[in-house]
């Protein structure tokens, strides 16, 4: 008896380690964790023939620190047990492939490309039945890709989950096996094809013509628009087109509640074009664009009853500054009758007077941001005219500035700046969280 009492207190004097509390954590937490942790697995060509252009991603570690849902299946039993069990997890990636053509000189990458076939491979199998989300790029100028087995050969056989599909590059797609002869795409609700020496045609975008849950495009600029793509059910259309082309596509998409234009079509004439659901609109602009009148142009083209987001932006901050219509954006607010709750202006030009009374017409709005806004005198808007403007004061006047405004901000690209009037008209606007106004008395 002796004897086993010293051995009971020889083993509880040496209790067993703590669990570290990331250990103690139930199997649904982490999974929980896991899942946003393994949104982008990169799954790229290595290694990268020398004869095309540098990779889209540049790699400075481990291929497998790209890939977090295989990472995390190797760090031990039960993590590995866990991805096993989570398809979502494997369900998202990005490709960066080079095609390879039938020549002498490429057949030696065949061999160096089991290894992405077999990843690839790896990823769609252990994601089970669970909906894809797929980006895709090939290199700038590359067509065809005839290799066997080939990579978007083995994703159109899992055409039935897609649900994103984005692709980046020169690849004919009409061309690409089953995709001659348009498959079912029964869940793709969103498509991105952007080309990068070619231009996506018409043909690229047929082959997703069989998509009865297609919600969302984006595409760059087109040359006509004679696509069998199901627009009359989009909702969100994001889409650039020469200079000079008609908007016929917009009237082909009646179910619109989100529009962005890359470039502005100008041959019909004023109103022309009435969205009756659309809720937000972009409109993006660029260097070639006659920054004079292209938003006069726009705003007397289109009637927009439900909108209540308006972005005006450039693609890069290199473009000149767009002039601000006044009358043209008063027309269109009254043509319109549209509730404005956010407005933001980047790289425009606009008097503060102008400003003021573009505002004046916004009484509803919440959100206003500028960025880069230029007087076309010089200087900026944000005058200490337009800052006493907004301030508001305790009379409580109908006539006050956006008295709804809940979120501004001002990117200025100059010096000059009434800080004094600034705080003055953000103290006037300050509203205290109740609860801490509460407490402090």
């Amino acid at each position: 008896m002796a004897h086993d009492t010293g051995s009971a207190n020889s083993n509880s004097s040496n209790p067993s380690p703590p669990l570290s509390p990331f250990q103690q954590l139930p199997n649904e937490m982490l999974s929980l964790i896991f899942e946003p942790a393994c949104m982008d697995n990169l799954i790229q060509e290595y290694p990268w023939p020398l004869f095309w252009e540098e990779p889209p991603t540049q790699l400075t570690l481990p291929a497998i620190a790209y890939l977090p849902a295989l990472a995390i299946s190797a760090v031990c039993t039960r993590w590995r047990s866990l991805a096993l069990s989570s398809p979502g997890i494997w369900s998202q990636f990005r490709l960066e492939i080079a095609p390879i053509a039938p020549k002498p000189e490429m057949m030696h990458m065949l061999n160096a490309r089991s290894g992405l076939i077999s990843t690839l491979q790896l990823y769609l199998d252990r994601s089970a039945d669970s909906p894809l989300i797929i980006d895709l790029q090939t290199p700038m100028g590359a067509q065809s890709d005839q290799s066997k087995p080939s990579v978007l050969g083995l994703l159109l056989g899992h055409t039935s989950r897609w649900k994103t599909f984005t692709y980046t590059g020169d690849l004919d797609l009409s061309s690409c096996g089953d995709l001659s002869r348009p498959p079912s795409f029964p869940i793709l609700e969103d498509l991105i094809l952007r080309g990068s020496d070619v231009e996506i045609q018409d043909t690229d975008l047929d082959c997703f013509q069989h998509a009865p849950k297609l919600r969302a495009v984006k595409t760059d600029e087109l040359d006509r628009w004679l696509s069998k793509l199901p627009w009359t059910q989009l909702t969100s259309l994001d889409v650039g087109a020469p200079r000079g082309e008609d908007i016929e596509l917009l009237h082909q998409c009646p179910s619109l509640t989100v529009l962005k234009l890359r470039s502005f079509w100008s041959k019909f004439g004023p109103g022309s074009v009435s969205l009756a659901i659309l809720e937000s609109f972009t409109f993006i602009h660029f260097t070639h664009m006659d920054t004079s009148r292209s938003l006069e142009t726009m705003f007397s083209v289109f009637t927009f009853p439900s909108l209540g987001e308006l972005i005006i932006c450039s693609e890069d901050g290199s473009t000149s500054n767009l002039i601000w219509p006044p009358d043209a954006f008063s027309a269109f607010i009254s043509r319109s009758a549209c509730t404005l709750t956010t407005l933001s202006l980047s790289r425009v030009t606009i008097s503060d007077l102008d400003l003021v009374t573009t505002l004046n017409l916004l009484p509803s709005l919440i959100n206003f941001s500028v960025d880069g806004l230029v007087n076309p005198e010089g200087g900026s808007p944000i005058s200490f005219h337009f800052l006493s403007s907004l301030t508001l004061h305790d009379s409580g006047s109908p006539l006050e500035l956006i008295p709804k405004l809940r979120f501004l901000s001002i990117k200025l690209h100059g010096t000059e700046f009434d800080d004094v009037a600034f705080a003055r008209m953000v103290s006037s606007r300050w509203l205290p969280n109740r609860t801490q106004a509460a407490a402090t008395g």
